[in-house]
């Protein structure tokens, strides 16, 4: 059989011998419950691709990997994500772990570099892109996972996650409680397939519900928790036959980008709409005027998330954890009661 130059990966190495990802990576852990008739296979395997295993485990390595999808949602320009990256950095600090990050292309279903190198013992997963599958083949390859910001169920990962449905709750129920109720506050959102998005969502709408209010369909406004699609549907809805006092942007960018639109038309904030955010992110209390918005811990998010992975990785068995971190409300000039 024709050899390889050795820079075949474990993945090829598996399909040719006829098991799992993590069959073979235990083959070359040494696992004793691999049976010697597997672990030749394998070997011949290996043997026949030139694949080469690294000669230390990934749990020797101390180094975790942190890993997102090609998105907008994710580019360097994201005020979000800096602080979760920090965060966790400065857990794997504190831990004397080193931490790796990676960007995936949205539509492959090549596993990250670090995973297939055997680099890593442990992933941190944002949450666009990884679908159930993909996990599981993650999971295969011996390297423990937990997810931010979302849930996937039947899975042996943790999740670490915000209160976005408490917190959409809290957002909505602030516009409301001010006076703004004829009509009922509007929201800018995101995809429903967002989880963050679609949670605070359902925390506008128990808010509505909760007070009698039914929004018109019209004053529900999908965006993508940027910035432009902030300001295009805010423009959407100052067209609107009867225009909101009141809006709530998902998230903080999106509100920048509602500002925009209200500047543009020389609506006063907030003396002709209300605007409140959500995430508060470094600029959030230096916007014009200072946003309302609704706080969460970045920082802890990323920080927790390490702490789990590190628990996870020691004992993979351990059961599923899914922890939820509070939010609150945060005021300052963007919100007020609505002018008659």
């Amino acid at each position: 059989m024709r050899r390889t130059t050795g820079r075949s990966t474990l993945k090829e190495v598996a399909e040719r011998a006829g098991v799992s990802i993590g069959t073979a990576s235990a083959v070359f852990a040494g696992k004793t419950w691999v049976s010697p008739a597997t672990g030749s296979v394998v070997r011949r395997a290996a043997e026949e691709l030139g694949y080469r295993p690294r000669s230390r485990r990934p749990a020797e390595t101390g180094m975790i990997g942190f890993v997102s999808w090609v998105s907008e949602l994710f580019s360097p320009g994201n005020l979000y994500y800096a602080p979760v990256v920090y965060g966790a950095q400065q857990a794997c600090a504190e831990l004397d772990l080193s931490m790796t990050y990676e960007v995936i292309q949205p539509r492959g279903d090549r596993l990250p570099l670090c995973v297939e190198r055997g680099q890593v013992a442990g992933l941190l997963v944002l949450n666009v892109g990884a679908s159930r599958d993909y996990l599981a083949r993650i999971l295969d390859a011996g390297v423990s996972c937990v997810l931010l910001e979302h849930a996937v169920i039947d899975l042996p990962v943790d999740y670490v996650r915000h209160d976005d449905e408490t917190g959409g709750y809290l957002a909505t129920r602030h516009l409301i409680g001010l006076g703004h109720t004829s009509p009922p506050p509007a929201i800018i959102t995101a995809g429903a397939h967002i989880v963050p998005a679609a949670l605070r969502l359902a925390g506008y709408h128990r808010a509505c519900a909760e007070h009698g209010l039914t929004p018109d369909p019209a004053y529900v406004r999908p965006g993508d928790f940027t910035a432009r699609t902030g300001y295009e549907q805010m423009t959407a809805l100052l067209d609107l036959p009867v225009p909101p006092t009141a809006v709530f942007c998902a998230n903080d960018l999106s509100a920048f980008g509602a500002l925009d639109a209200l500047r543009e038309r020389g609506l006063r904030v907030p003396g002709d709409v209300s605007v409140i955010g959500y995430d508060d992110v470094a600029m959030a209390a230096h916007a014009s005027p200072p946003l309302t918005t609704i706080a969460s811990d970045k920082e802890l998010l990323g920080a927790q998330a390490v702490w789990h992975l590190v628990q996870r990785v020691r004992r993979p068995e351990t059961t599923s954890r899914d922890t939820m971190l509070g939010v609150r409300l945060v005021e300052r000039r963007s919100t007020a009661p609505p002018h008659r």
